[in-house]
Order: C-alpha cells, then structure tokens, then sequence
C-alpha cells in the first residue's frame, strides 16, 4: 500500500525497513539515527535522576532509574516507566527522554524498571512480567522514602512495554496488587495474531520472522501454535471489567494498530474509561522523534495523568 508520512516523520517511518533490508551503509546511517533519536534529550536543570538497586522477581538484582523533577509537593504522583524493545532488547537508557518529559510535564516521579530481557533459552515469560509486578509492589511499598503517593501510580509503556503494562494492570487487578490510576500503552504489542494492519503495512513492519522464530516467541519460551496466558498477551483475557483507565496511543500505519484498537473498543464496552488516539500518518514508537506531534502526543498524556491523579489541568 502506498502511504505518505507525516511531514517530519518520512525517515523514522522508513526506518526499521532499512535496518532490516538496507544495504550495510543503509544500516548503519539508520542505526545511528535512531541513537540519535533516543539521546537528543536535555535534562531540567532542577530534576534528579538516580539508579537504585532493589530484589527483582526472583530476588536477583534489578535496578529502578527515579527521576524526579525539582519543586514538587511532597506524596508527588508516580508514574512507572517500562521500556521497549522486542522484549529481547531495549533498556532504560532508550527512554530517558520520554521519561524526562512526563516527568516535568505532569509532574510526577517517574520510575523506569530494568526488567529481564528475554533470550534463547534463558529468560522468558512470566519472568520479565513478574520483575515489572515487583517493581509495582516495591514502588507501593517504599513510595514516601522517595516522595511518592502510593495511592497514586500509573503505568506507561511502548511497544513490548505497553504489553507488559497491559499484562501487569490485569495481574494486580486479579491477584489483588496495588490500585492504578491511570494505564497508558503506546504502540503496545497484545496479541500473536494476524491482523489486517499487519497485512496492510507490512512494509512498516520491524521484523518478517515466522511466529515460532519471533521474539514474540522467545518471550514466550516457544511457540506451538496453543493460546498463550492473557497476562503475556492481554488481547487473549475474556473479562476486561474491573481493570483500571486507559489511554491507548497507536500510529496509522503501525502493523500493531489493528490490537490496540480493537483492545480500546473492548475496554470501552467493558464499562472501562478508555482514551484512544491514532496518530496520522506515523508508523511504530513515532514519539522517539522530536516533533511538534509527538510533543503534542506526550503533552495529551501528561494532561490525562494529571485527570486521573486529581491535579489542576493546565493548558494542552
């Protein structure tokens, strides 16, 4: 399908094609573009960012990043951060700059999870979820050591990340966990199956494995063709009621489009508060680029946390 990029966006649309297809020249130029687009933050001269190290889902060691802007009231919202990349890449460091906005524009006290990544043979679900679930309960837990409300934390997440969200919102709502106030998934991966927006833009698409070779699949420890548990993949959960509110972002051209807009209408006929956004013309993790769009995407979500966490709504 022909489709034409919003203005700004022509390179980032195109970009994961060439790393998958380019020649090695292609590659590498879109490689270092896409550095570029996860590093070219500046940091408020008045928020600090600190690492700590806390017992992970299975008691390993497991490092949360705080950021935590400067003047705010003390029991400040949270809102906890979980990355993208496949669920076998990604790691804090990609989303510093989205962490920073949300952060300042809110503000909250934002919390990234460095969560197990999965590999061949080696991590694969529940593991990664139950690190994210612990990061949740510790965060509950010890939220006024560091100036948090615990009566007040939402989740955020992209790509794998919005799966994760997705997944730990329906976990604590089933095993009792802390209350959320607010579930953003952005561009969230929810389910294996073939949608029409995979077919009608496959040529977005980040990669063309086979399902039982997809990182999908190594999340999953393997695939045999068997539904997966909903808390690895929340489209595959029957009953939505009781969950939290939502705000679900996806790109008109992104192969996952299709899921999260059917996830959105199910939320919505569950009795569930649910906003939905589809950006025009842009293709998958869009808010990687610097763009009076993507401003005005993460300015919404900010907008909508400080709804949920009962603070004065301020200009968009």
């Amino acid at each position: 399908m022909n489709a034409t990029a919003y203005p700004g966006y022509e390179y980032h649309l195109n970009l994961y094609q060439i790393i998958a297809h380019g020649t090695e020249d292609e590659r590498a130029a879109a490689t270092a573009a896409q550095r570029q687009y996860i590093s070219g933050y500046t940091k408020p001269d008045d928020m600090k960012i600190v690492d700590i190290k806390i017992p992970g889902g299975d008691k390993q060691p497991m490092t949360l990043r705080i950021y935590t802007p400067g003047k705010l009231p003390k029991n400040a919202p949270i809102v906890m951060e979980i990355h993208g990349g496949g669920f076998v890449g990604g790691n804090l460091d990609i989303d510093n700059y989205r962490c920073i906005t949300i952060a300042a524009g809110t503000p909250a006290i934002v919390v990234g999870v460095d969560y197990r990544l999965s590999v061949q043979g080696g991590v694969r679900f529940p593991q990664p979820l139950m690190d994210c679930y612990t990061a949740l309960e510790w965060i509950h837990t010890h939220a006024e050591e560091f100036g948090g409300d615990p009566e007040r934390i939402a989740l955020h997440g992209t790509s794998a990340g919005g799966c994760l969200c997705a997944g730990l919102a329906l976990y604590a709502r089933d095993h009792n966990g802390p209350k959320l106030s607010l579930v953003i998934l952005n561009c969230p991966v929810l389910s294996l199956e073939n949608s029409y927006s995979k077919h009608q833009f496959s040529q977005f698409a980040l990669s063309r494995e086979k399902k039982y070779n997809s990182a999908e699949a190594i999340y999953l420890g393997g695939y045999d063709g068997s539904q997966p548990s909903y808390y690895a993949f929340p489209a595959y959960c029957r009953d939505l009621e009781d969950l939290p509110p939502h705000y679900i972002i996806v790109g008109e051209y992104d192969t996952l489009r299709d899921d999260g807009l059917e996830y959105a209408t199910r939320l919505l006929h569950s009795g569930i508060p649910c906003e939905l956004q589809v950006a025009p013309r842009v293709g998958h993790g869009f808010c990687v680029v610097d763009h009076p769009l993507t401003h005005w995407v993460h300015k919404g979500v900010c907008a909508s946390l400080r709804r949920e966490f009962c603070m004065d709504i301020t200009e968009f």
